[in-house]
């Protein structure tokens, strides 16, 4: 059975495990699968997702089924492709290159995996366009599930926030979209091979989140005072820096990579290797979602230092909310050093940590196993 799986490759470490993981899980459940890479950005982004085209790719390789995910592809600004309207090229105006037409073109099951709502501070929500593309992804698609993230409520958002420009014209109720919405734990949870249970933190790293774009970091931290404050905490803690990708190279100082190396090794063969790394340190301060995942898929302790949305709601909706600090907290610094010597000195707050993966690991595999029967039912 020859399947696609499409996905955003070698731009992290974190997506690549996701990635990696959803054939992993499949591989389980489903025999003799030939796998074929589709980069969404080489295959698509960079034909502005043009609808025509899209229908074209997918004639032209004639797979059994798609997989897409996971990692945070439902997102709209900065994936509206305004250009494409300059060209007469017809997109699907937001960062998936799916709609109605083109999943009833291409006539084959499509399966989206874990896919997470990305959702950056001081945006707006999607366009009327983007919108309507994702509503159609969710209604043609064979099955369609969202990570446990608090995507399904930010696509609640979507659907009623009167702060967006077209909501007026927008959808009121997206119960029915929601009933069609299988919510799985984000594939970047999941893992076989763990940290033993600590009871001394002596190995410990900070693993810092930056973007390409200067309004989305000053929209997480809000100010460069703050980014000094932690750059500051890290040394006086003796904190190794993690990196997630080459973005983060910048501000803090005792990286575990260098950055040409990091770039190197990011290659999706290479993942299960790379990501084994997290598995030599005792403790982690996760500011990126992947961060978070690693740390409780991998069984590390872990603080988690919110400056995006979906890793606070990670951690509200899971039980780790007396793990989280957001950076819209007033005291958060008084917090986080709080907190982070609690992993250091405090045993039942650790054991309770451990309590808590403990009882939530073996719902989320199942919901990740279920998942992927339901996705053999249509093959």
């Amino acid at each position: 059975m020859k399947i696609g799986h499409i996905g955003a490759y070698d731009r992290n470490l974190g997506d690549n495990i996701a990635l990696l993981n959803v054939r992993k899980e499949f591989d389980k459940h489903i025999p003799e699968i030939e796998w074929t890479t589709i980069d969404i950005g080489n295959a698509f982004w960079s034909k502005e997702n043009s609808i025509e085209y899209v229908i074209n790719y997918f004639e032209q390789w004639k797979y059994d089924a798609l997989v897409v995910g996971g990692g945070g592809l439902v997102e709209s600004h900065g994936y509206h492709f305004s250009s494409a309207y300059d060209k007469g090229i017809k997109s699907t105006s937001y960062k998936l290159p799916f709609n109605k037409e083109i999943l009833e073109a291409i006539g084959i099951p499509v399966f989206f995996a874990g896919v997470g709502i990305n959702y950056f501070r001081g945006y707006e929500g999607f366009t009327e366009e983007a919108f309507k593309s994702f509503k159609e992804t969710i209604e043609y698609s064979s099955v369609f599930s969202l990570r446990n993230d608090g995507s399904i409520n930010k696509l609640k958002e979507l659907g009623t926030d009167a702060t967006l420009t077209w909501s007026l014209e927008a959808p009121k109720n997206v119960d029915k979209l929601v009933e069609k919405i299988i919510e799985i734990p984000d594939p970047g949870l999941i893992f076989n091979d763990i940290v033993r249970t600590k009871t001394s933190f002596n190995r410990n790293f900070i693993q810092p989140a930056f973007n390409a774009n200067e309004v989305h970091n000053n929209n997480r931290y809000k100010n460069k005072e703050n980014i000094e404050k932690l750059v500051e905490f890290a040394i006086n803690n003796n904190l190794m820096a993690m990196p997630h990708c080459h973005k983060d190279f910048r501000h803090f100082k005792n990286f575990q990579f260098e950055k040409q190396n990091l770039i190197d090794l990011l290659r999706y063969p290479n993942t299960d290797v790379l990501s084994r790394v997290y598995l030599d340190f005792d403790s982690i301060i996760a500011f990126r979602g992947h961060g978070q995942l690693m740390s409780i898929g991998r069984n590390i302790p872990g603080i988690y230092f919110s400056t995006q949305d979906k890793v606070r709601d990670f951690s509200l909706l899971n039980g780790f909310e007396n793990y989280n600090i957001d950076i819209d907290e007033d005291d958060w610094y008084e917090k986080l050093n709080d907190k982070f010597q609690r992993i250091l000195k405090d045993p039942s707050y650790t054991k309770e940590w451990y309590e808590i993966r403990e009882e939530k690991m073996p719902k989320w595999k199942d919901q990740f196993k279920s998942f992927v029967l339901e996705c053999k039912k249509h093959l």
